[in-house]
């Protein structure tokens, strides 16, 4: 059994100086033949950017 999730690789920042995360998407295999192989991830070739607000919840300063 597979599973799809996004791993955060880097921080950048856009030309307006706003950061973002690349992130890569990888595969989860559930289920393996013994218990080591389940859990492992393979990196896919799919990225993409997210701004960092949208991956972290920063609080108000008070």
């Amino acid at each position: 059994m597979e599973d799809e999730a996004w791993r955060s690789v880097t921080v950048v920042e856009n030309k307006q100086g706003e950061p973002h995360v690349l992130q890569q998407r990888v595969k989860i295999y559930t289920q393996g033949r013994d218990e080591e192989s389940a859990g492992y991830t393979k990196p896919e070739m799919k990225h993409r950017l997210v701004p960092m607000k949208d991956v972290v919840e920063l609080s108000e300063p008070s």
